[in-house]
């Protein structure tokens, strides 16, 4: 098959080693013919292992994802992931299935319908080009938008049309940390020593973050290692 464009934003306060260390575990558990590409303000950190794409300067923390609609993308079919996840198992079977539902849109729910939207951007597929009405939107507005609460996604998910959301089909593909399998004991959050063999993805938005879980067993070997 044609190849698919793999991209991740690391800008800002994340350190460049999420985007390596998740670009490094797809390379080793995937069987698909990905390129790889970072949205970045940090280029020189990353063109070793993945092409470098410019950020934004008028763009803020997730605000850079509404680069993804744009026209400076690779052409081609795009996955886009957040770089705070833990990849688990390969999940080529869903990107396979998603991409041959040809919707404009395939992405997981969001795990609470943040401010009502269901529509999350931690998990993307689509394909480049598609999306341009909502880049344009975003460029009319950027000054009013860069406080406004709920991102990008509270912001982009009425712009989107025919979304195809992967986990009516495969609910395990990605499970969030804090919302679906941490416990909260009083004021303590209890994370999960072991994780139902089905999860392919774990999703460590918000706090803890996978660098302050590596005493686990499924961060250390999945994440840590790479």
């Amino acid at each position: 098959m044609n190849t698919i464009n793999f991209i991740c934003v690391c800008v800002e306060h994340y350190p460049m080693m999420y985007a390596r260390k998740l670009i490094s575990r797809l390379k080793s558990i995937s069987n698909l013919p990905f390129a790889y590409y970072c949205l970045t303000d940090r280029p020189e950190e990353i063109q070793d292992i993945a092409t470098p794409l410019v950020t934004n300067p008028l763009s803020k923390g997730w605000w850079n994802k509404i680069d993804l609609y744009g026209p400076n993308m690779p052409e081609g079919w795009c996955l886009y992931m957040d770089v705070d996840v833990v990849v688990i198992k390969n999940f080529d079977e869903e990107i396979l299935w998603a991409i041959s539902q040809n919707r404009t849109m395939a992405c997981v729910s969001d795990a609470i319908n943040w401010m009502g939207v269901r529509f999350n951007s931690s998990f993307m597929i689509f394909q480049s080009g598609s999306l341009h009405h909502v880049y344009d939107a975003y460029q009319k507005q950027i000054d009013q938008l860069k406080n406004r609460p709920g991102g990008d996604q509270v912001w982009a998910g009425p712009f989107m049309r025919d979304v195809l959301y992967i986990d009516d089909t495969y609910p395990n593909l990605k499970r969030n940390l804090k919302f679906h399998l941490a416990k909260r004991v009083w004021n303590e959050l209890v994370v999960p020593s072991s994780l139902d063999a089905s999860i392919k993805i774990v999703d460590c938005s918000g706090r803890p973050k996978p660098h302050e879980l590596e005493k686990l067993d499924w961060v250390r070997d999945n994440w840590h290692s790479w």
